[in-house]
């Protein structure tokens, strides 16, 4: 993935640290207390907050260059629990990139310290027969300029659905209509965030990693579709940002809530290590 494609992640995964401040609303006629769109956003902000882990399918589109060319297409199963310890894994079935399709797809186990990558190509490239490459993030943070370890640290302690804490410092929520999904009744809300909102929330040393990568890259708001159940819990979101030469769309469907979750973290004799020069070249 470009360097550009490589910001725009990064900010999504920005949006996790992003904490914002409650507001009230007035009373209906019913005495209940009406909500506004502004503030069904920070229920749902304030609701994610009690969120220890879920599962999620994601679809990631990512268009880059002149043509398209660059683009990327992931589509899987996201599972994630953040407490006692971060634990992370995604399953792409669906994994294209410059117009190559990769048979087998993508698979990625995320631990507090480390990221775990199960792809083809990579193991080929690293000339190992382990099928998962292991990458701390002191190595990737090397790499990158941009201080993994503390901005995981941050969604640890954050919301497994913290994109929607990030979209309640938006000031232009609308309520976009009503509807179901997976049987769940659901209101819809949209609006649009700016990455200075957005940086501004983040603590001092995330904002000076990645204020330069965010500026390079060109991003400047992100808009977001965000639906909410009854309960002010988050079951669909889709995000999309623009840079100088890319855009990229996320879109996460929820489908469970606070439920066990079991992700094996490969042992010692199923990994390899990725070397320095194959990460500088990524």
């Amino acid at each position: 993935m470009s360097r550009l494609a490589a910001a725009g992640a990064i900010v999504i995964l920005a949006s996790g640290v992003a904490a914002c401040s409650s507001s009230s609303g007035s009373k209906g006629a019913s005495g209940q207390q009406a909500k506004t769109p502004q503030q069904a956003i920070q229920l749902a902000a304030d609701t994610s907050r009690s969120i220890n882990t879920f599962a999620a399918t994601v679809n990631v589109k990512l268009s880059s260059g002149a043509n398209g060319v660059g683009a990327v297409n992931l589509t899987g199963a996201v599972t994630e629990q953040l407490h006692p310890s971060l634990l992370a894994e995604a399953d792409y079935s669906t994994f294209a990139a410059g117009g190559q399709s990769f048979p087998g797809g993508m698979s990625e186990i995320i631990t507090a310290n480390s990221v775990y990558i199960k792809l083809g190509l990579l193991t080929q490239a690293v000339h190992t027969g382990k099928p998962w490459i292991a990458i701390p993030f002191s190595a990737l943070s090397k790499a990158s300029g941009v201080n993994l370890g503390s901005l995981f640290s941050q969604l640890q302690t954050s919301s497994p659905l913290s994109q929607s804490q990030l979209f309640a410092g938006a000031t232009n929520v609308k309520k976009a209509g009503t509807g179901t999904i997976d049987g769940v009744p659901v209101t819809e809300y949209s609006g649009t965030v700016t990455m200075a909102q957005a940086m501004a929330k983040l603590p001092a040393d995330l904002r000076s990693s990645l204020g330069p990568v965010i500026t390079k890259a060109g991003i400047k708001s992100a808009k977001f579709t965000e639906w909410v159940d009854a309960q002010n819990q988050v079951r669909k979101v889709v995000v999309t940002e623009s840079g100088n030469s890319f855009t990229e769309t996320i879109t996460t469907t929820v489908s469970s809530i606070n439920q066990p979750v079991h992700i094996q973290v490969p042992p010692a004799s199923q990994t390899a290590s990725l070397p320095a020069s194959v990460l500088n070249q990524m």
